[in-house]
């Protein structure tokens, strides 16, 4: 609190009527003493808020720059988050090219072998067509022989009994004859069924 005590003694200046010391000189005093101290009081309290002001715009300075580091720091990785993607991207597109050109060489390939595979079955078609003529061929001519021999044995057989040749005892020889014209009819069957398989 100021000190209201007048530093000089009052002088009395209209001859006694006013009070010693003067209420309106202590008040002027007083007054300038006051407004001396809310003037200091005031301009401690603009320093401070000055000061004040100077610690936000210094930490709004390096909050602002904080988050353009933070900022460049996301873009950043995000950059290396698309470049990873890309190359992830690339390789299964890389993947994804080859695996269809793979495919189409297998298609190529198997066409060919398949192909290759009906041309050697219808070759071996074609001979083995040919092999079955020529043995059905070889077969009848055998099989015409065998009858031909057959019915010239059987004619000989034929006349022999018409001629009353081979009536022995019993007739044995004929009966004989007989069962062995059936065998070799049976035997030339069998023959023909052999060569047609």
């Amino acid at each position: 609190m100021p000190d209201l005590e007048p530093t000089q003694p009052l002088r009395q200046t209209n001859g006694g009527s006013r009070p010693v010391p003067d209420p309106t000189e202590l008040t002027d005093r007083a007054i300038a003493r006051l407004e001396k101290s809310l003037t200091s009081w005031f301009e401690g309290q603009l320093a401070i808020r000055d000061e004040r002001l100077r610690g936000i715009d210094e930490a709004t300075k390096l909050r602002l720059d904080a988050v353009g580091q933070t900022a460049d720091a996301f873009s950043e990785q995000v950059d290396r988050l698309r470049e990873v993607h890309d190359e992830k991207f690339h390789s299964v597109q890389v993947q994804f090219v080859e695996r269809d050109t793979r495919q189409e060489r297998e298609a190529k390939d198997n066409k060919i072998a398949v192909d290759a595979a009906f041309a050697a079955q219808k070759e071996a078609a074609a001979k083995q067509d040919e092999a079955n003529a020529k043995a059905i061929d070889k077969s009848e001519i055998a099989t015409k022989e065998l009858l031909r021999t057959l019915d010239d044995r059987i004619s000989d057989i034929k006349g022999r009994l018409d001629r009353g040749e081979g009536r022995t005892s019993g007739g044995i020889d004929a009966r004989a004859l007989a069962i062995t014209l059936i065998g070799l009819v049976i035997g030339a069957a069998g023959l023909a069924l052999a060569f047609l398989r």
